[in-house]
């Protein structure tokens, strides 16, 4: 009777602890489906803004090929429609952790375009608004994982 409750005991300790370690990996798969969600939200409303004005929801206008900017929430169309409001409806989350990104390489996000409308998403502050390098380390709706950068989105 002992031995038997001993393997089921022994086989409870391996079956939980084969539990306890894919509770991560299926943590950081869900934080990254949400990351690409999210993204391809603000994709659709930043093309529909773009429709409508001929214009990005952006803090300065990007030039093309050579810099992205960032995504202005507080944008208006020319009926004074808000970007955030009529277009979107909510500003995203721009905290790294709850996307699964590091912390290390910064606790908040910044979501920028492309002048072709490539919309994406870096831990790299912008500077006046812009990004310049082409080594910036950027996360798409198809790509999430940040194995990509700037340039091969521009």
């Amino acid at each position: 009777m002992t031995t038997e409750l001993m393997v089921v005991a022994v086989v409870l300790a391996i079956l939980s602890g084969i539990a306890a370690a894919a509770v991560p990996t299926f943590a950081g798969r869900a934080k990254r489906a949400a990351l690409a969600s999210t993204l391809a939200v603000l994709q659709g409303a930043s093309d529909r803004f773009f429709v409508e004005t001929n214009l990005y929801p952006v803090v300065v206008q990007p030039c093309a090929g050579t810099s992205a900017t960032e995504i202005d929430f507080t944008a208006t169309d020319a009926l004074g429609q808000k970007f955030v409001g009529q277009y979107l409806h909510s500003a995203p989350n721009d905290k790294a952790l709850d996307y699964g990104l590091r912390s290390v390489d910064g606790t908040k996000v910044h979501f920028g375009t492309t002048a072709s409308g490539h919309v994406f998403v870096t831990q790299v502050q912008p500077v006046a608004g812009e990004w310049s390098s082409a080594t910036v380390v950027v996360y798409t709706q198809e790509n999430v994982e940040g194995s990509i950068m700037l340039g091969d989105i521009w």
